[in-house]
């Protein structure tokens, strides 16, 4: 398999990125009260629940590809993702935890597959040999990874979603999926290609996703955007021991 990828297709400026890490650090620790300013041992016990495992989902294949910038030449709406571990009922940080995600392009397409039908109903699309939406990274001392990716578009009977496994020690702890509101999700297909080209076909909402219309099936992100891009972050707990 090929692990050569084309240039990416944008880069934020260093100054918007670092002011976006900062908000999105920030919107994380709010979520979980002050684990920065406190040790994570003084949480109360039972304040940080377990994220829900909806299990692994299609397309998963690991490239061992560590790295931050996950687009593969990848076309669409500029997405920053920042994922922050925490450990199940204390809220400790996890350091060291490894974090893959994969997810759709633009267009409802994996890397990897082939006879994959994304937002084209009956056609029938072969990336085999490809690699792009797939990385690795591993949690720093406050349990964070970041990704630079693309907002992934429906496909089939799923909406716009993210896959994610972790590993302690590498044993897997969980598998499940990052979702986002619909507000932002309609805002995508309004503004941006090659989504925009698609949404008056667009069949997967929250509403009616295979995972999410019988219940929440993973995790809410939070999302921020601007003229740039979109910028989500996550806090998943998972178990450890």
């Amino acid at each position: 398999m090929s692990s050569q990828s084309p240039k990416p297709v944008w880069r934020l400026s260093a100054q918007v990125d670092a002011a976006r890490r900062r908000a999105l650090f920030g919107l994380s620790a709010a979520m979980v009260g002050t684990l920065i300013a406190v040790p994570a041992k003084a949480q109360p016990s039972g304040a940080c629940v377990l994220t829900p495992d909806s299990g692994e989902g299609p397309f998963y294949f690991d490239p061992k590809f560590v790295r931050t910038d996950i687009r593969g030449g990848a076309a669409g709406a500029p997405l920053g993702l920042a994922v922050r571990v925490l450990r199940a009922g204390d809220c400790a940080l996890l350091d060291g935890a490894r974090v893959d995600v994969w997810h759709a392009d633009g267009v409802g397409l994996y890397s990897g597959y082939e006879r994959q039908p994304g937002v084209g109903g009956g056609q029938s699309t072969d990336a085999r040999g490809q690699t792009f939406l797939r990385g690795t990274q591993f949690t720093d001392a406050t349990g964070h990874v970041r990704f630079d990716s693309i907002f992934p578009s429906w496909y089939s009977s799923r909406t716009p979603h993210v896959h994610f496994k972790i590993f302690l020690s590498d044993s897997e702890v969980i598998a499940s999926q990052i979702f986002f509101p619909e507000e932002i999700n309609a805002e995508v297909f309004e503004r941006w290609e090659p989504y925009r080209r698609h949404r008056d076909r667009r069949t997967g909402f929250n509403a009616n996703d295979t995972f999410l219309r019988d219940g929440v099936e993973g995790v809410f992100a939070e999302v921020s955007s601007d003229s740039n891009g979109y910028d989500a972050q996550v806090t998943i707990v998972v178990a450890q021991g």
